[in-house]
């Protein structure tokens, strides 16, 4: 058991700097599925960490990788983390469409870096994709 705590401990020490320096690197998004719900845009981001990182989150848990999240969406105000697992998170911007005329409009915003791919849920269930993004795309949706 003090080995295992040992090992874990010097894994800890070796790898938080190298993430810390690494910035987004260490997060390969694979997908972002950006639903449009109500005025709020609900984003599940799928990714893949590197091998030192996902040790490290298997020690010290998800919470530790949420800032760099959160920084992809940058763009949105009013956002939190819903939901963050080892391969999966739900970040949700409230307030994120503006309400005219019975429409919620979306404005494009820049995200941090390049998105494979995106997908637009609307509140109908119809979907539009798009590959190798750095920006949402302006959309509308009926109140």
């Amino acid at each position: 058991m003090r080995s295992r705590a040992a090992f874990l401990l010097v894994v800890i020490l070796f790898t938080s700097p190298a993430l810390a320096d690494r910035g987004r690197e260490y997060i390969q998004v694979r997908e972002v599925t950006m639903s449009l719900e109500d005025g709020d845009a609900v984003f599940d981001v799928r990714f893949a960490l590197d091998p030192f990182a996902r040790l490290y989150v298997l020690a010290l848990g998800t919470k530790h990788i949420e800032p760099e999240l959160l920084d992809l969406f940058s763009g949105f105000g009013n956002l939190s983390v819903r939901k963050t697992e080892p391969h999966r998170a739900v970040l949700v911007s409230r307030g994120a469409g503006e309400l005219k005329s019975g429409y919620y409009l979306y404005d494009a915003r820049r995200l941090g870096s390049e998105v494979p791919k995106l997908v637009v849920v609307y509140p109908e269930k119809l979907s539009r994709t798009f590959y190798d993004v750095s920006a949402t795309p302006s959309v509308f949706s009926q109140a």
